[in-house]
C-alpha cells in the first residue's frame, strides 16, 4: 500500500462522527493490506511506531517540526510558525505549506517504506542527532502530497484526531477477518495478555485465530492491570463477597515491574515505559529472588525526613525526565506489591490471589523499597470498617477488598477485587475519573482565562465511546484554568468527535485525552446528559462536580470511570435514600 493511499483512508476515517463508521473504513483499510503491512499500519493508526510499552520516541518538538515543514516545502521558518500560530494543528499547517508548493511530483512512497524511515528518525542519538534527524523527516515529507503531509506531521506529533480507541481497533479486526465482531473475545483476550494491537493484527494475518489464541504473558510486555469495582460500605462487601482479603489503597501509582534476568523495565497502568525514571524500583527490581517475574503494585513517594508517604501530586512529580536522580533523594519510591503473574517461564495468572500474594512474599522479602501489601482476612464488616478507618487515618486513600480464591484477570473490573474510599462531604462517597470532551468560552473574568467551563464524559466501554455527565466550573485556581487552556487547545476539533457522545453542544470539542478527577455531591438523573440514558430513560449527571487533580498522567481516557461503575454507583446511592433530580 502506497502512503497516499493510506492518508486518504485516514482522511475518511477523519471526517466521520459515526464510530460504526469508523468500524467499517478502518476495516476496509485492514482487507486491503498484506501480513507484513497490517502491524506497522496499526500503530500509525494510533500515532505511534511501536507499541505504547516500547519507548520509541520520534523526537522532534513543536519548533523542530515546523523548520522540517518549511525545509521540506521551501518556506519561510517564520511564515510557517505564523501560519501554525493562526491554525493551531501542525498538521493542516503542513498541508497547506504543501499545496503552496504545488505538491509532489514523485511516486508516493509505500507504508512500509515511511514505517522503516521513520524508526531511522526515533533511532538517530548522540552528537549531531537532531541535524540528522532534521534531514531525515524534512526529506522524507518532501516526497508526500498536501494529504499526506498532514496525516505524516500528525503521525509524527502523536496528534491524529481519529477518534479510534483500542476497542475499535479490535472490532475492525475482526470484522475485516470475519465480517462481524465474533473474534472481539478472542483478540481482547491476547490484548490483555499482551498490550499490543500490531503483534495482533499480524498474527490474525500471518497465523489465524489459533496463532492468536497462542499468545502468552511474556516478560517485557506489560500486562493490561486487573481493576477494582466499587460498593458503598463495608456491610455491602461483605454481602456480596463474603470472605476477602483486605489491603490498604494507597494514593500513588500503578507499577509493573518486569524482570528478565539482568533487564529490569518499569510499566504504568496506561502502558508507558517509565525505567527511565524510578531507579531505586529498578534495583530494587534487580534483586528480586527469581530469573525472570512480573509483579504488581502500587508505587508512592516517601519522604525520609518525615517518615511519612507522600500526596498524590508529589508522588507524581516524580514522573519526570530531568533532574531524576536529585528527586530522588528527595522523595524515593516505595512500591507496594500486591500481586505476581509470572515467574521463571510460568504464567501464575491461574493461581488463587492468596497463592500469588505467598509467592509475592518469597520473591522480595528483604527489600526496603519492594514492600509486600499487607493482607487482613475476614468475614466481617465490622473488622473491614476498622481497617478502613485506621488506613484512612495513616493518609492513605481507604482499602481494597479482594476475593483470595481469584485468579488474575488481566483488563477486567469486577468484583472480585472492591475499592473502599474516605468519604466525601456530599452524599457521594467516592471521586469520579472524567474525561474533558469540550469547553466553553464563559464570560467576565473568564474569558481571559480562555476556558470558562468544561464539559466531561465518562466512558463507555461497550460502546467505545465518551458520553456526557456533567459540565465543570469550579475546583481550579486562576492560574491552572490558564495553564488546562493550553493543554487542552492541542486537542481541539472542528467538529464532535467520532467517539463523543453528547447532546450539549461546547463552545469548543475536545478530542479525549485529559482526565481529571472530581469530587460531587451526587449523581442525579438528567435529561442534558446521555450517561447511561436508555430508551424513554434519562442520562446520568454529577450534582456540584469540582475538579481534585488530573490523572491522565498514569491513566488513558479509556481508564476514566465507567458507565457502568456511575450507574451502580447512583444505584448504591438510591439505595441509602441519597437518590435526587434534577
Amino acid at each position: 500500500m502506497r502512503f497516499d493511499e493510506f492518508a486518504m483512508d485516514l482522511d475518511r476515517l477523519e471526517a466521520t462522527s459515526s464510530r460504526l463508521e469508523l468500524v467499517r473504513i478502518l476495516s476496509e483499510l485492514y482487507q486491503a493490506v498484506t501480513p507484513d503491512e497490517i502491524g506497522p499500519i496499526t500503530y500509525l493508526v494510533q500515532g505511534r511506531l511501536a507499541p505504547f510499552f516500547e519507548p520509541v520516541e520520534i523526537g522532534l518538538a513543536e519548533k523542530l517540526l515546523l523548520t522540517a515543514i518549511a525545509i521540506a516545502f521551501g518556506a519561510d521558518k517564520d511564515e510557517v510558525g505564523r501560519a501554525y500560530k493562526e491554525i493551531g494543528d501542525l498538521g493542516l499547517t503542513a498541508e497547506r505549506e504543501a499545496r503552496r508548493a504545488g505538491g509532489r511530483s514523485r511516486k508516493a512512497p509505500p507504508v512500509l517504506d515511511v514505517h522503516r524511515r521513520l524508526l531511522e528518525v526515533a533511532a538517530a542519538t548522540g552528537q549531531g542527532s537532531q541535524l540528522k534527524k532534521l534531514e531525515l523527516f524534512s526529506g522524507l515529507l518532501a516526497e508526500l502530497d498536501p494529504i499526506s503531509a498532514k496525516h505524516f506531521v500528525r503521525i509524527t506529533s502523536g496528534k491524529m484526531r481519529l477518534g479510534i480507541g483500542d476497542p475499535t481497533v479490535l472490532d475492525a479486526l475482526s470484522t475485516a477477518r470475519a465480517g462481524d465482531k465474533s473474534l472481539r473475545p478472542l483478540l481482547e483476550g491476547a490484548y490483555n495478555r499482551t498490550s499490543d494491537l500490531g503483534l495482533i493484527a499480524t498474527t490474525l494475518w500471518s497465523d489465524g485465530e489459533p496463532g492468536v489464541e497462542a499468545l502468552k504473558v511474556t516478560v517485557g510486555r506489560p500486562i493490561r492491570p486487573q481493576l477494582a469495582e466499587r460498593l458503598p460500605d463495608p456491610d455491602a462487601v461483605i454481602r456480596k463477597m463474603g470472605m476477602v482479603g483486605v489491603q490498604p489503597k494507597y494514593d500513588g501509582f500503578r507499577v509493573q515491574i518486569h524482570k528478565d534476568g539482568d533487564e529490569v523495565e518499569l510499566f504504568s497502568r496506561n502502558l508507558e515505559n517509565m525505567t527511565g525514571m524510578f531507579p531505586e524500583l529498578v534495583a530494587a527490581g534487580g534483586r528480586v529472588k527469581a530469573r525472570s517475574i512480573i509483579l504488581d503494585g502500587e508505587a508512592i513517594a516517601y519522604s525520609p525526613e518525615s517518615d511519612e508517604y507522600l500526596p498524590f501530586q508529589e508522588t507524581m512529580g516524580r514522573r519526570r525526565k530531568h533532574g531524576i536522580e536529585q528527586h530522588a533523594l528527595r522523595a524515593p519510591l516505595r512500591a507496594f506489591v500486591f500481586d505476581v503473574m509470572y515467574r521463571d517461564g510460568k504464567d501464575l495468572t491461574t493461581l488463587p490471589y492468596e497463592e500469588r500474594l505467598a509467592i509475592v512474599e518469597q520473591v522480595i522479602g528483604g527489600s526496603d523499597t519492594l514492600l509486600s501489601a499487607p493482607l487482613t482476612k475476614t468475614d466481617s464488616a465490622e473488622v473491614l470498617r476498622q481497617e478502613l478507618l485506621e488506613n484512612i487515618s495513616k493518609g492513605l486513600e481507604g482499602v481494597v477488598a479482594k476475593r483470595v480464591d481469584t485468579p488474575y484477570q488481566a483488563g477486567a473490573r469486577n468484583f472480585n477485587w472492591v475499592k473502599l474510599k474516605r468519604n466525601t462531604s456530599g452524599q457521594l462517597n467516592d471521586t469520579i475519573d472524567v474525561v474533558l470532551i469540550g469547553y466553553y468560552r464563559g464570560k467576565g473574568k473568564r474569558v481571559e482565562f480562555g476556558a470558562g467551563a468544561l464539559l466531561a464524559g465518562v466512558y463507555d466501554s461497550d460502546r467505545d465511546e465518551f458520553a456526557s455527565i456533567t459540565r465543570i466550573g469550579t475546583g481550579l485556581s486562576d492560574a491552572a484554568w490558564r495553564e488546562l487552556y493550553e493543554r487542552v487547545r492541542a486537542l481541539e476539533v472542528d467538529h464532535r468527535p467520532a467517539r463523543v457522545n453528547s447532546i450539549l453542544t461546547p463552545d469548543v470539542w475536545l478530542e479525549p485525552g485529559v482526565v481529571a478527577e472530581v469530587l460531587a455531591d451526587e449523581i442525579t438523573p438528567s435529561p442534558r446528559h446521555t450517561a447511561g440514558m436508555a430508551e424513554a430513560e434519562p442520562g446520568l449527571a454529577l450534582r456540584f462536580p469540582r475538579i481534585v487533580s488530573f490523572r491522565d498522567a498514569d491513566k488513558r481516557p479509556e481508564d476514566a470511570t465507567t458507565v457502568k461503575e456511575v450507574q451502580e454507583m447512583f444505584q448504591q446511592q438510591r439505595a441509602r435514600g441519597a437518590g435526587g433530580s434534577r
